[in-house]
């Protein structure tokens, strides 16, 4: 039996904190996930499919990643550029966003916030200067 586990296989939070199955088919790209426990200082972080935090990423740049997701108690701090950004957690610094930023009921933003659309949940917050509008 092999001790090598598929994180596909594994459920993952949704924005409302109910669990939703990862996709099993054709892989698209991969998901690297920042766990609990860990502390990230001082790091540059690209070419990522999907970036799943639950532990704590500081003073990070993040280029070339298409899909952020800061899972509730995850906490990002630094510069982001995404397609899209989806927060349970806390987020903090200069975002940019080409497509989406979805905030759940959990998540809090904070920085200066470029993005092409949002959606706040009931109890979500963003603070801050906010740009809407094709990110350059």
């Amino acid at each position: 039996m092999s001790d090598i586990l598929d994180p596909r296989s594994f459920q993952r939070p949704g924005l409302n904190g109910a669990a939703e199955s990862v996709s099993t088919g054709p892989s698209t790209g991969g998901i690297t996930t920042i766990s609990t426990e860990a502390r990230i200082e001082g790091a540059k972080i690209s070419h990522c499919h999907t970036l799943h935090v639950a532990g704590r990423l500081v003073d990070v740049t993040l280029t070339e990643i298409k899909i952020l997701e800061i899972a509730e108690g995850g906490h990002f701090e630094g510069t982001a550029k995404v397609e899209t950004m989806r927060v349970n957690g806390r987020a903090t610094g200069t975002l940019e966003i080409t497509g989406t930023l979805s905030v759940g009921e959990t998540g809090q933003v904070d920085g200066t916030i470029r993005y092409g659309r949002i959606a706040i949940a009931d109890g979500g917050s963003v603070t801050g200067t906010l740009q809407t509008g094709k990110v350059q």
